[in-house]
């Protein structure tokens, strides 16, 4: 198998369970509105002539191409796997028993169709490069106990990855190097087959093919059909955060990057412990309306009625404690439950689960324990309906709403042009038109509106850009210099074997903050200068054919999501609280050698931080920016150079191409689906 085959495999069929279009209202809404939008869009196709149905055609695609994602993250162990498993509706269709070398992420694309119809499932692998970062340097652990010097951590890591190296290559034998940047791909999904690319397993039952693939898989792309989701949607499961190299932490990184909702899943025993610091960092820097908190096994609770309460204040507590987004959503239960109610073995629970069940069901749902069945009891306790509806909810208010918009403004533009063509058609058949705009005319007046906003656009955000460059700077420095002060203060007070701490939070804080600020600048000028090219086009219409059509405007152009920086919360030296930073404390003599190692140490783990947020980050509000402008620039001079052509046709041609009495309805019903895509636009 090369890396282009398409296998065939034994198809997984998710059993259905009406129990979850019944309890999903929120996606149905979803469904609805897109539905309704087709709708609308498909009255307007069928009233069109050929060329414009062509440009709504492709529209309804835009639409169609809707895939609301959320990225699922947690610790090893918290049952994130499960969890996905029961939000859509499969119990037991990914392994839950990843192995902590695993660095895969998961993508159920849920009624979303594959961008090739014979492949249901696609692996990719890491290329060599990633390979060979992992082996060389021991991932970004490695490079941390590097900077600090840590002989003895480095040689452990050392070992490992000879390990892991080792063990891959003896389960692919010639064929490592091979399959390195290139992927698999399969007509079809089953248990077997995953098993082999995102799951290890137990090795001392020795499974054949079990886990062969697994060291070297870097992502997996699922497409699924679900009857009982009326939509699509994309869920990605991701591996934990807290393994040996950090290798995970960035590929989770890159996964809630993608993703416009996250769910953060916890461990009822152990919520917001210490090592679920790196994950209130990875959330920090996003809007509380996008995080949601799934406190996971409550099932293994001996006490979930009085456990719950006091979990949650915690929660809160650690949240306030580490500057997490306020107002985050917190919703507790079970996948154990959850998935015991899809596969039909809620009578196979142990009784220990069985009882906190029952304790948790009494207490959370005590008004429907007498009309409810168990299983409608137990699945309403598993907090998997509250979760899916929060979700859906996200999702609507967000990509969803996002991408009808811009469709919908597309669309009103094109119906805006439609409605002063044919008005200059009635005034051409009544002899009153005053023709006064060649094509190369209008093409030089489109041109000059596309070179100055265009120009203003860049200059304004030139301006906004460099001064934000010089806080982040002036931010850093400071951050530095206070830092290195605090570790000087604590030598001379303290002593060298006194061990010190400074947090990076003021930093992230820092970064943070003057970056939505500028965020904030730059959606100002994108605004403006949109606006500005709107009005412009309007008045070209007027200009173009002289004429005035009451109620007549360009819809302006909104700047499309921009992802928040995540990077932000990528681990660095002052995170961990590890046994090696002893070592680099007595491997220093002096205060001064103290401080300028130190300084060094963190401008070396910040630095890549700090150039992600000035130069990817800012540079993709730049380019999300200017192409928000050049589309709809480009689209308004497709649709002002056709209007032109257009209106050449006469009233009695276009009576031959419609029909006589579609023709005289078709002021009327332009106006009508003008006010329906409206509801969309605003």
């Amino acid at each position: 198998m090369d890396g282009t085959s398409v296998d065939p495999g034994v198809p997984v069929q998710p059993a259905f369970d009406p129990n979850l279009r019944r309890n999903f209202p929120g996606l149905s809404r979803i469904a609805e509105a897109i539905q309704d939008f087709e709708g609308a869009l498909g009255d307007f196709v069928a009233m069109a002539d050929p060329e414009t149905g062509k440009k709504l055609t492709k529209i309804l695609a835009q639409t169609r191409d809707i895939e609301p994602s959320v990225t699922v993250i947690g610790q090893i162990k918290a049952g994130k796997t499960s969890l996905v498993n029961a939000m859509i509706g499969a119990p037991g269709l990914l392994p839950t028993d990843v192995n902590p070398w695993t660095s895969v992420v998961t993508s159920l694309h849920i009624n979303t169709p594959s961008p090739d119809p014979n492949v249901k499932a696609k692996f990719k692998f890491f290329d060599s490069a990633e390979w060979d970062r992992l082996i060389s340097n021991g991932g970004r652990i490695g490079q941390l106990a590097a900077r600090a010097g840590a002989d003895d951590e480095l040689e452990k890591l050392r070992l490992q990855v000879v390990a892991m190296r080792e063990k891959a290559r003896a389960r692919l034998g010639r064929k490592f190097e091979l399959l390195l940047g290139t992927e698999h791909r399969y007509a079809a999904v089953d248990d077997a087959l995953l098993k082999r690319y995102v799951c290890v397993g137990d090795e001392d039952l020795a499974v054949e093919d079990q886990g062969r693939f697994v060291d070297i898989t870097k992502s997996a792309d699922l497409y699924i059909e679900r009857a009982d989701i009326p939509t699509s949607l994309c869920v990605r499961d991701t591996p934990g955060v807290n393994d040996t190299f950090m290798m995970r932490e960035q590929i989770t990184i890159n996964a809630v990057r993608d993703s416009r909702s996250c769910i953060v899943v916890l461990s009822a025993h152990q919520a917001l412990t210490t090592m679920d610091m790196a994950l209130i960092r990875l959330i920090a820097h996003r809007a509380s309306r996008e995080i949601i908190i799934f406190v996971n096994r409550i099932d293994e609770l001996s006490d979930p009625a009085t456990q719950v309460p006091e979990i949650h204040r915690s929660i809160l507590e650690t949240l306030t404690k580490n500057n997490a987004p306020a107002n985050i959503d917190i919703i507790f239960g079970s996948a154990h439950w959850a998935n015991a109610v899809l596969s039909g073995t809620i009578d196979d629970m142990t009784d220990d689960s069985t009882d906190a069940a029952i304790n948790w069901t009494r207490a959370a749902y005590a008004d429907k324990v007498h009309s409810w069945s168990a299983e409608q009891l137990v699945w309403s306790a598993s907090g998997v309906p509250a979760l899916m509806d929060a979700l859906a909810q996200r999702m609507f208010e967000g990509p969803v709403k996002d991408v009808l918009k811009k469709s919908a403004r597309q669309a009103l533009n094109l119906a805006q042009s439609l409605d002063v063509v044919d008005q200059v058609r009635i005034l051409d058949n009544e002899g009153s038109l005053e023709r006064t705009m060649s094509p190369a005319a209008l093409d030089a007046e489109l041109t000059h509106i596309e070179r100055t906003s265009t120009q203003k656009l860049t200059e304004l955000t030139n301006v906004v850009c460099a001064d934000f460059v010089l806080r982040i700077d002036q931010s850093y420095e400071r951050f530095l210099e206070r830092a290195t002060s605090s570790l000087i203060e604590h030598l001379q007070n303290h002593g060298e074997e006194a061990m010190w701490h400074y947090s990076p939070l003021g930093l992230r804080m820092l970064l943070s903050s003057s970056y939505q600020v500028v965020l904030k600048k730059m959606h100002a000028i994108a605004a403006q200068v949109n606006t500005e090219a709107a009005k412009s086009v309007a008045d070209l219409y007027g200009k173009t054919f002289s004429i005035t059509v009451e109620g007549f405007k360009i819809e302006v152009p909104v700047v499309t999501y921009i992802p928040p920086p995540i990077n932000l919360g990528q681990t660095i030296a002052l995170d961990l609280q590890v046994g090696w930073w002893k070592g680099w404390w007595q491997r220093r003599r002096g205060y001064q050698a103290f401080a300028e190692d130190f300084y060094k140490l963190i401008r070396a783990e910040t630095d890549p931080i700090i150039n992600d947020l000035k130069t990817i980050q800012i540079g993709l509000f730049r380019e999300r920016t200017q192409s928000t402008l050049m589309e709809f620039l480009h689209e308004q001079r497709d649709l002002l150079t056709s209007a032109l052509t257009s209106s050449d046709v006469s009233i009695d041609e276009m009576k031959e191409l419609f029909g006589v009495h579609a023709w005289e309805e078709r002021q009327e019903c332009l106006a009508t689906i003008m006010d329906e895509l409206g509801e969309y636009a605003d």
